[in-house]
């Protein structure tokens, strides 16, 4: 297994996967899996001494974490006092700065008030509920294990325990998803007391029961044009609803931009603890072994559970630092990338810079680069032009 370098740079947010859910989706390709049966206290255990590994290397210059976010999987799937165990301990091994943002995700169905409750005693700030969809059919053929009642209930179940801050999941491009059902979905959710919507297209893995049957032939997609009006449609909608568009994916209220995934987009230093978790610090991406078994040894014999790990060259860094910050609205800063690298972002990359203006995709003001609304819709293709 991998060692890491004998001091690590400065962190920034911490992120831990709960492999364990209650079913897995049909589009779903996260490492996770049904946790009746499997050692999920041993596996708890485990993530703290995993994040104990790492806190002998920290910086001595380390801060205060800007973010920890739990993922999964269905974090909530745990009985609430293993899980805030887990929160509890992490944050005395990675301690958040005062005005910092705690996030647990869950689904419906799986927490009700009481759960919530310890939750947010726990220190727990932010919710992110997987809703994916209002629709029952969709919800149904998607696998999922609430209903559309069962989002509306949690939401308030959440405002009733404390949050203030309440994100949704919603996916378009499911199979025969109509562009009025996804105008339902996301009138629906703005109707809810929310702070913050993720709206994602659907991407399948080959490894996914709907990529399976995808691969075979027996299951359909909406176009690519339907799925484009889809996401013209939350662009458009969405704002007029209170929700700004800060990153192609993602609307919120004014103040509750996500702190943990502006750290992605930034190109940070963040740690990843867990089964498959990733992290990104010094130039060097890790991610952890996939297999439950694996992990639970290499921990258990104070190993590091590296599965992968990459050194970016200097090039890689400085076209991942571009092209995620081009996934932020606001675009990316020429004077923050110049502080970063010691380089001319539009000396280094004229080029291409000058060949995405006159495309339409992209737009520079004085000190930033940003995706027009033409770009978004183009993006991949905006982003290949900066990768080596």
């Amino acid at each position: 297994m991998h060692k890491p370098m004998k001091t690590l740079p400065v962190i920034e947010a911490v992120y831990v996967h709960i492999p364990f859910c209650r079913k897995k989706c049909n589009y779903c390709d996260f490492v996770s899996f049904p946790g009746e049966g499997l050692p999920d206290k041993v596996y708890c255990r485990a993530l703290v001494a995993e994040g104990e590994l790492y806190q002998k290397f920290l910086s001595n210059s380390q801060k205060e974490l800007k973010s920890i976010y739990i993922g999964g999987g269905t974090p909530t799937c745990l009985p609430a006092e293993d899980l805030v165990q887990v929160i509890t301990k992490l944050l005395k091994l990675f301690p958040v700065e005062k005005n910092g943002e705690i996030t647990v995700e869950c689904n419906p169905r799986t927490v009700d008030l009481a759960y919530l409750s310890t939750l947010r005693k726990a220190g727990v700030n932010r919710l992110s509920i997987g809703a994916q969809s209002f629709d029952p059919g969709l919800l149904k053929e998607m696998g999922r294990v609430h209903g559309a009642e069962d989002i509306t209930e949690t939401v308030y179940q959440a405002r009733a325990a404390g949050f203030g801050n309440i994100n949704l999941d919603l996916i378009y491009g499911l199979p025969g998803q109509t562009m009025t059902q996804w105008a339902k979905t996301l009138a629906l959710a703005v109707s809810l007391p929310v702070t913050h919507l993720s709206v994602y297209g659907l991407k399948l893995s080959e490894e996914s029961v709907w990529g399976k049957q995808y691969s075979a032939g027996t299951l359909s997609l909406p176009d690519a044009d339907m799925s484009a009006d889809m996401q013209e449609w939350a662009m458009d909608y969405l704002p007029g609803q209170g929700y700004l568009q800060y990153e192609i994916a993602n609307f919120a209220r004014s103040e509750f931009f996500s702190v943990h995934n502006r750290v992605y987009w930034n190109n940070g230093n963040y740690l990843g603890l867990g089964l498959s978790a990733s992290s990104h610090f010094d130039r060097i991406r890790q991610t952890n072994v996939a297999s439950l078994t694996s992990y639970l040894r290499e921990v258990s014999g104070g190993r590091f559970p590296i599965g992968q790990k990459e050194i970016l060259d200097r090039e890689t860094e400085m076209g991942e630092t571009i092209f995620l910050g081009l996934r932020l609205r606001k675009g990316i800063s020429f004077n923050a990338f110049k502080q970063r690298f010691g380089v001319d972002l539009r000396q280094k990359y004229g080029a291409e810079v000058e060949k995405l203006v006159r495309l339409g995709l992209v737009e520079c003001d004085q000190d930033r680069m940003r995706l027009t609304k033409k770009g978004v819709f183009l993006g991949n293709e905006v982003f290949m032009e900066f990768l080596p």
